[in-house]
């Protein structure tokens, strides 16, 4: 039983609906326990950004069959912890606009349980996490998935380089946008600070971020990364979309 000595002054509430947990409940209450179970991804899913898929036959997603046989895909293969459903938007939220800043411990704890093994396959360098404009950093007091890589990689005993992709442009909120506006909202949107580019030569990294939804987000932040000298860029995000 976790015992929390200030409990009456400051209440420890789950990460996932934000209630107050119960004396015997343990970081999570129990139905939100249950619901992230539920909502674990498991096999099949795609082989290249691991979005679940509704057939054992099939080998990746519609986005990613596509976007596969590109030249310009710098992504080389990616992994979510959770689905993206009703619950777990509650729990991104809560996480990225309510402050709630310390339930990164809890979700790095619930990822490296069930992926570091699938992170540790490729053999990383360091973890990068998707950098936030300084305006809106500035507004939201931290960036999610900094705070979130630097307990991922405290598990994982990696590096964390928080100074060497940014993002250039304040850009619109991808959730509003189409696939197309996506891609667009974020060209030229990030860039590899150039004193960086003789440390990231032949590295193999990991792009740390929230949410995967179209990865637009991500391959721009990987093509800024290759140009820059890296390798083999990889993902790991808490929350992703389903293929059906």
């Amino acid at each position: 039983v976790f015992l929390n000595p200030f409990g009456f002054l400051f209440p420890l509430a789950c990460p996932i609906c934000g209630n107050i947990l119960k004396r015997r409940e343990t970081k999570v209450c129990v139905s939100c326990r249950s619901e992230l179970s539920r909502a674990r991804v498991t096999e099949p899913v795609c082989g290249r950004c691991g979005k679940p898929l509704e057939r054992l036959e099939i080998e990746y997603c519609y986005d990613c069959e596509k976007k596969r046989h590109q030249k310009s895909d710098s992504l080389c293969q990616g992994t979510a912890l959770w689905v993206y459903n009703s619950i777990m938007k509650k729990a991104m939220a809560l996480f990225k606009y309510e402050g709630c800043y310390e339930n990164a411990s809890f979700f790095a704890d619930e990822f490296t349980r069930f992926r570091m093994a699938k992170v540790q396959s490729w053999d990383p360098d360091c973890l990068i996490p998707v950098p936030l404009h300084r305006h809106r950093r500035w507004f939201r007091g931290y960036n999610q998935a900094q705070v979130l890589a630097e307990e991922i990689g405290k598990r994982l005993r990696l590096p964390v380089e928080t100074d060497i992709l940014y993002r250039r442009r304040d850009t619109d909120p991808q959730k509003k946008l189409d696939d197309k506006a996506r891609r667009r909202n974020m060209s030229s949107a990030f860039y590899v600070r150039e004193s960086s580019e003789n440390k990231l030569f032949g590295k193999r990294v990991v792009l740390i971020d929230d949410i995967y939804t179209t990865g637009s987000t991500l391959e721009a932040c990987a093509s800024e990364l290759k140009k820059a000298g890296v390798s083999q860029v990889y993902f790991a995000c808490l929350c992703i979309g389903r293929d059906y």
